[in-house]
């Protein structure tokens, strides 16, 4: 192997491919001199109408045109096709509590247990019993992403959870021993819903999901202002990028409307935050990072911030977001939209890059 090809093998990741609720988001990034570049970017809307041959071609171009290198890639699935719940279980080794897990998870949302895909992430301990946030998925649904990705000719290594990868993109940093003991939240505002994390180090220590998420904002401003939802959902896109896009008497508007929920999904993460706080031992969250495709919404940050008392960021010190966006505007010929919305594709991509040592060697 010479060296170039070593270099780029070690610094740049897979390609990251998140299946949204509308649109599929590619990119790929790469460790530059401890910053994140944009290797490849490309989107694709509306997905959920094409069949397997047509979204196969469209994934094939967007691949072509997109600026990438390689073809092994990491996808993850929307969220309202992922099944989460929080369940107690009696305590036991980690190779037994994988199988439990599973037969807990078909007999939970009724499916057949050859049917699902599990995975677990340990929350906390209450009343004797561990607590484990259930993550699974139909193989149907994972077959119906993962062949229009196949017969495009991209060679998928693993399938992931978005919020995995978007913890993965705000702990890049966290490699060293002394930043085990660090712990933030993280709070992904997706379309269908949201999801909580508390990180200490590069792990996810607690993990909670929140039904509310930016549809829920839209069908609050559509019902307020009596419009469609496609039309509250374009309007809110436009404050989302540039809250001056709107006239003022607009914005208000929709700035009203959507308080209420806003309001909701802040009291949420409080009580979320809280029960963190009993069931795992450890450092209360030092901030709360906001991410995702909605984590912009004008007014949530500060309801955040005063429910929660905690500081709000919009991005880390590593300014994780400030890279993508500049990336991304290099990438992309149009407007990449809420930098927050690509997150989860990054995070995907970097799971493909080598962790290194603090020495900057890589990890053997």
């Amino acid at each position: 192997m010479n060296f170039l090809t070593h270099r780029l093998r070690a610094t740049t990741g897979h390609v990251g491919i998140a299946f949204g609720e509308t649109d599929i988001r590619l990119v790929q990034v790469r460790d530059h001199r401890g910053q994140i570049d944009v290797t490849g970017a490309a989107s694709l809307a509306n997905p959920l109408g094409s069949d397997t041959g047509g979204l196969s071609d469209a994934i094939r171009a967007a691949f072509i045109t997109g600026g990438f290198i390689g073809r092994k890639c990491v996808v993850s699935i929307p969220r309202s096709e992922i099944w989460m719940q929080v369940a107690r279980l009696p305590e036991m080794p980690d190779t037994e509590l994988g199988e439990a897990v599973a037969w807990e998870a078909a007999d939970r949302f009724g499916v057949a247990r050859e049917s699902l895909e599990c995975d677990w992430i340990r929350t906390g301990v209450a009343q004797d019993r561990q607590e484990v946030l259930i993550v699974a998925a139909d193989t149907l649904s994972m077959t119906r992403r993962l062949d229009p990705v196949l017969a495009a000719g991209l060679r998928p290594v693993a399938v992931d959870t978005g919020f995995a990868g978007v913890a993965r993109l705000f702990s890049r940093r966290f490699r060293r021993d002394a930043d085990s003991g660090k712990s933030r939240a993280i709070l992904d505002v997706g379309a269908s819903g949201s999801m909580l994390m508390v990180l200490r180090g590069r792990e996810i220590s607690f993990c909670k999901p929140v039904s509310i998420g930016g549809r829920h904002i839209d069908a609050r401003i559509a019902e307020r202002l009596d419009l469609e939802q496609d039309a509250a959902a374009e309007l809110r896109q436009v404050r989302l990028v540039d809250e001056s896009g709107l006239d003022p008497a607009t914005n208000g508007a929709v700035t009203d409307a959507a308080r209420p929920v806003m309001a909701e999904l802040a009291r949420e993460v409080m009580l979320c935050l809280r029960h963190h706080n009993v069931a795992v031992r450890g450092a209360r969250p030092e901030h709360v990072l906001l991410s995702g495709e909605n984590a912009s919404e004008p007014g949530l940050a500060d309801l955040i911030e005063a429910g929660c008392r905690l500081p709000v960021l919009l991005d880390d010190d590593a300014g994780c977001m400030a890279d993508l966006s500049a990336g991304l505007s290099r990438a992309l010929p149009g407007s990449a939209g809420a930098v927050g919305g690509w997150a989860t594709a990054a995070g995907l991509s970097m799971r493909g890059i080598e962790p290194r040592r603090a020495s900057g060697r890589r990890a053997a």
